[in-house]
């Protein structure tokens, strides 16, 4: 029989359970658990959590009373069975007189694996109970329903004897399962009360933060809009950052880039026995330097200043905590730092953005301060500064230059650079000439605008082309390959240029241009201009091609190289300036045939029609004729095995032409493995050039292939086919040897043409077989 007054006076505790444990639910349902366990009379009880999962609905178990806890398995939930189906779904109360004769007992759901108290889906094979569960018999199960219809979970009551629930004792469990949810729902409602509370608060205290930040900043605002000086703002900064935040001292540290230090302007002052922090060199170990090296802040406590060998060793007492903050300019350069301390023991985390801006607002005024104070010593120094700028461009301009050009055995050199007449800048026109073992390269360049950087890049393109040219590269090749490092340098700037080889004992000739002009020839056959396809500047297009053209001189040649300042300038029109160029050489060498290259120089660079607005650049080379007579024949081939027969016709029509027969039989058995090679072991395309130097009676023999793989000697064996030969070209020809030039290769092999039959054939002075595209 339940006692009426112990029944009122627990539910009226169940109610109040979130006076009692606040927002604590698990205490909450275990106190609501013991209280309808014993006012029910039954042996035990139990609260399970309603939840879902990937299985469907669940119970996890939360507290039990009346039981030992293990007599309950907690390893996984239960499911919801028929038995639990009510309790779940929150519809009514389940109560049981003896669940062994219920037919919904043993008939969960298969599958889970889960417990259940009554539920045959617990695990095992034929439903009831699991192994240790305490008996029940009678079961009473009362869903815990908030005042919103959701179901928070299920109060479920047990005893081992069969009938122990009537109608009074479920009224009961329900009742206290109503306590449960409200004392629930007033627990949920403290917790939110609470929050709304705390964020409150927390709302207020932001708020008189940003107050407090607001009035700084426009403290420190109203103070750098009257500060002048950098002495100025150094003394009102620190000072109005200590009387606004309350922190125990600010100092604004500056950067001396002379001397490489950081020099402390401190409120309160530095204390005597801290008087060394008050410079602080920029490479030391020290949070300021650290700041202004890194450029990020840096936020410490005095326990962590112990890993600063500059701040070992600091009172404790007077600074616990400490922020620094980079102070930069526009263009990302430190300035110096802010350093506030306080005595708080933790770091000020969220004071790093306000600081952040009072540094940022501390750099502007710093620079218009340093940009006045430059402004007025730049006013007092001008005159000076522009003549020692002038001299400075001057001496780069001429570093920038060939100090001198190679002495050559049958070409002189003369050169002549003059600067525009405006303006201290350096100019990106250059010259150079670069000796080889079979010639000369003669270069002319121009980088567009007037700059330091125009004249470093001027230096870089020099360099590159120097290289390229050494390397062997043809000048087509040297162009293509400088272009590419310009554009790949992402330089906004373009260069043209032009490269001109010669072979000083042939006067063979081969001319590539960058947008530059084509160089200008006298002779015997008068002025002209060397015919060339020009290609784009430099640095315009990656992809660019550079077509080369082949000349030859025959005689006393002047060859002209110039920059466009010697024939343009704002007020004269290109197509003059040229005609003027022309008709300065022209009219020189006509009035002195004799002229040497010096003189002709300083008649075009004195005869300048116009001012010039450009700088101007002049490479005249004077070349006295060929030492040999050679004769030339080239012809390409097809990429099969007729190019052998190909070549063998073309050999023997050209020794009978030239006179050199008595070489044939030799000449053409290395042309033959020459060509067999290139065809066999590259699959390209060839092409054959003969070349007879008369006078020494010597045949060179090459073959033009589009691979840049070395040929390689094998040994063959006796019964080998093939494989020997490089080897009867290493036994029959006096030399032979490899270059590599752009995306192929040239292999070639010398032979030398003893007197005899036929000399006087050969000694002729023409041949139809001499190749001139000249």
């Amino acid at each position: 029989m339940i006692d009426r007054r112990r029944e009122h006076q627990t539910l009226l505790e169940v109610t109040t359970l979130s006076l009692r444990h606040g927002q604590d639910l698990r205490a909450i349902l275990h106190d609501a658990t013991e209280a309808a366990t014993e006012v029910t009379g039954a042996a035990y009880g139990a609260f399970f959590y309603h939840d879902r999962d990937e299985h469907g609905e669940r119970l996890d178990l939360l507290t039990v009373a009346g039981a030992a806890a293990d007599a309950f398995p907690a390893d996984a939930p239960v499911r919801s069975t028929p038995l639990f189906a009510p309790t779940f779904e929150g519809r009514a109360p389940v109560r049981i007189d003896d669940v062994l004769a219920d037919p919904r007992f043993g008939r969960g759901r298969t599958g889970g694996g889960a417990h259940g108290a009554g539920g045959g889906a617990h695990g095992a094979a034929g439903g009831g109970l699991p192994a240790g569960h305490v008996p029940v018999r009678s079961y009473l199960a009362v869903p815990v329903t908030s005042t919103d219809g959701r179901v928070l979970g299920a109060l479920l009551l047990g005893h081992g004897e069969p009938g122990r629930f009537d109608e009074e004792a479920e009224a009961v469990a329900v009742a206290a399962a109503r306590g449960a949810a409200i004392a629930v729902d007033n627990a949920l409602l403290l917790g939110e009360q609470r929050a709304a509370r705390r964020l409150a608060e927390e709302r207020e205290a932001a708020a008189e933060r940003a107050a407090a930040r607001t009035a700084l900043l426009q403290s420190i605002t109203a103070l750098l809009s009257t500060s002048a000086t950098t002495a100025d703002i150094a003394a009102a900064v620190p000072r109005a950052v200590t009387e606004v935040t309350g922190c125990t001292a600010a100092a604004l540290y500056l950067t001396d880039p002379v001397h490489r230090v950081l020099a402390a302007h401190s409120h309160p002052p530095l204390p005597a026995h801290l008087a060394g922090l008050g410079v602080v060199p920029l490479h030391a170990d020290d949070p300021v330097a650290e700041a202004v090296r890194t450029g990020r802040p840096v936020l410490f406590t005095v326990e962590q200043a112990q890993r600063y060998e500059n701040l070992r060793g600091v009172d404790p007492g007077v600074v616990r905590s400490s922020v620094v903050v980079p102070m930069l300019d526009r263009s990302g350069r430190s300035l110096g730092a802010l350093n506030v301390n306080w005595v708080d023991p933790e770091p000020h985390h969220d004071e790093v953005e306000l600081f952040s801006s009072v540094a940022a607002q501390t750099a502007l005024a710093l620079e218009r301060a340093q940009l006045l104070d430059a402004e007025r010593a730049a006013r007092e120094d001008l005159a000076a500064s522009v003549g020692a700028l002038t001299e400075l461009a001057r001496t780069l301009q001429r570093g920038l230059l060939p100090r001198r050009l190679p002495s050559l055995e049958r070409v002189s050199v003369a050169v002549r650079y003059q600067p525009a007449v405006v303006g201290a800048e350096v100019g990106g026109d250059w010259y150079d000439a670069v000796a080889l073992d079979d010639g000369v390269v003669f270069v002319i360049g121009d980088v567009q605008g007037h700059s330091t950087t125009a004249a470093g890049l001027m230096g870089q393109l020099r360099t590159a082309v120097r290289a390229y040219v050494s390397e062997g590269h043809g000048p087509a090749e040297a162009l293509e390959r400088t272009n590419r490092l310009l554009v790949d340098q992402a330089e906004e700037l373009f260069a043209t240029c032009c490269l001109v080889r010669l072979e000083q004992g042939s006067g063979a000739v081969t001319v590539a241009t960058a947008g530059h002009p084509a160089p200008l020839v006298a002779d015997e056959r008068g002025l002209r201009e060397l015919d060339v396809e020009p290609g784009p500047p430099l640095g315009v297009d990656p992809e660019a091609v550079f077509p080369a053209s082949s000349h030859r001189l025959r005689g006393r040649s002047r060859v002209v190289l110039y920059t466009d300042g010697v024939v343009e300038s704002r007020a004269t029109q290109l197509d003059a300036g040229e005609e003027a160029l022309r008709r300065s050489v022209s009219e020189g060498l006509a009035a002195d045939p004799g002229m040497g290259c010096e003189e002709l120089a300083d008649r075009i660079a004195t005869s300048i029609p116009h001012r010039l607005d450009d700088d101007a650049a002049l490479l005249v080379l004077e070349y006295r004729g060929p030492a040999v007579q050679l004769e030339e024949a080239a012809l390409p081939l097809t990429a099969d095995a007729r190019a052998v027969a190909q070549a063998r016709w073309f050999l023997r029509t050209a020794l009978t032409a030239w006179g050199a027969g008595d070489l044939l039989d030799e000449a053409e058995l290395v042309l033959s493995e020459l060509v067999t090679n290139a065809v066999v072991h590259t699959e390209s395309a060839a092409a054959v050039q003969l070349r007879y130097d008369r006078a020494a009676r010597r045949l060179t023999l090459s073959v033009q292939d589009r691979s840049t793989r070395h040929p390689r000697q094998r040994h063959a064996g006796a019964d080998a086919l093939g494989g020997r030969g490089l080897g009867i070209v290493e036994a029959v020809a006096d030399d032979w040897g490899v270059s590599v030039e752009g995306d192929g290769k040239t292999v070639w092999a010398e032979l030398a043409v003893e007197p005899g039959a036929g000399t006087e054939q050969r000694e002729r002075e023409a041949s139809p077989w001499t190749v001139d595209v000249g």
